[in-house]
């Protein structure tokens, strides 16, 4: 055996030991932990020892001999990270003998189970039954973690992480015109992830966070953002307002003054139907992209005052409108 193979063989032993080293330093705690999503609810089984590294700068305040740890991350808000909102943390179907004492701290991205890297987010929580605990406001694009603790084994507790900075923000109601577009501003996705929107047909975006939406009538627009495997989701609604103006009277009296029913914007229409009924739900006019207003006649002869119920069919090729429906009051 040359000088060479033995110092072959003392570096693979070398290295087998430093890895066996290394897996068994790593923490239970730590392998053991779970990662939670805003809105949404997850059991914590408090069953790991309280093995974090270094651990013993928070053993005086954290008393407690099983633990359950909790990764999140904040979403994203804007380019810089300022603080942005508390979250708070529900706290449900609590099945455990002994009180649960619970903590947020923001933790190290590189190495989130190091406790002794722990910076408090929130104060020390005693925990007996059923509550919602609310954070410090937190720095959003961040990671934190939720440390659960009991002194007792077999444990039990739903948590849920709800507030802005477990969620995404598609805005509010806009109110457009007819044949106009909405521009909304949406945060709290990861921008290289970007959004998914659902109609998809009727939305541009414009950049990592603004979209032009475009619907021809009144639309739910839901929206969908991603941070760090986790989904969130809006809505956001886009009220449209009517593509045409209806008057709901009209005076046939040979005045020149309001002698006919004017409907305002169907021209944008061509291939509209119009169809005007009676009391009895007799057809009094029908017409095909109305060229020429009503004067109040049904073939030549003047029809009786009175009120009369219409039907109008768009027939906008690119969108299924509902039909413009209402009373029309004839004046004589």
């Amino acid at each position: 055996m040359t000088i060479c193979d033995v110092y072959r063989l003392c570096c693979c032993a070398f290295l087998g030991a430093f890895v066996n080293m290394s897996a068994s330093c790593q923490s239970v705690a730590c392998d053991n932990a779970l990662d939670l999503c805003g809105q949404l609810d997850t059991t914590a089984v408090l069953s790991s020892p309280m093995d974090l590294d270094g651990f013993e700068s928070l053993s005086e305040m954290f008393d407690a001999n099983q633990v359950q740890v909790l990764h999140f991350h904040t979403t994203f808000f804007g380019q810089f990270a300022q603080p942005l909102e508390p979250i708070d943390l529900v706290i449900g179907d609590v099945a455990c003998e002994d009180p649960v004492v619970a903590q947020v701290f923001q933790s190290n991205p590189l190495d989130v189970c190091n406790a002794q890297d722990f910076v408090p987010a929130s104060e020390l929580w005693t925990v007996n039954s059923d509550t919602t605990l609310t954070s410090q406001p937190l720095y959003q694009n961040t990671d934190y973690v939720v440390l659960l603790g009991s002194s007792g084994a077999g444990c039990e507790v739903d948590v849920r992480l709800n507030g802005l900075a477990m969620s995404i923000d598609a805005c509010c109601t806009v109110s457009i015109d007819y044949g106009e577009s909405a521009t909304v501003q949406v945060l709290g996705s990861d921008p290289e992830l970007g959004y998914s929107w659902t109609p998809e047909d009727l939305v541009q975006m414009l950049d990592n966070q603004l979209a032009e939406l475009s619907p021809y009538e009144t639309t739910t627009f839901e929206v969908t953002g991603y941070v760090q495997g986790c989904a969130y989701a809006d809505a956001g609604l886009v009220a449209v307002g009517s593509p045409i103006e209806v008057p709901n009277a009209f005076s046939p009296n040979n005045d020149s003054f309001n002698d006919t029913w004017n409907i305002y914007g169907l021209s944008q229409f061509p291939t509209s139907t119009i169809e005007v009924f009676d009391r009895w739900g007799q057809s009094v006019y029908r017409s095909v992209a109305y060229p020429n207003p009503w004067a109040g006649q049904n073939r030549g002869v003047n029809v009786p005052a009175g009120t009369y119920y219409y039907v109008i069919h768009l027939n906008e090729p690119n969108a299924n409108l509902a039909p413009v429906t209402g009373y029309v009051a004839v004046i004589r």
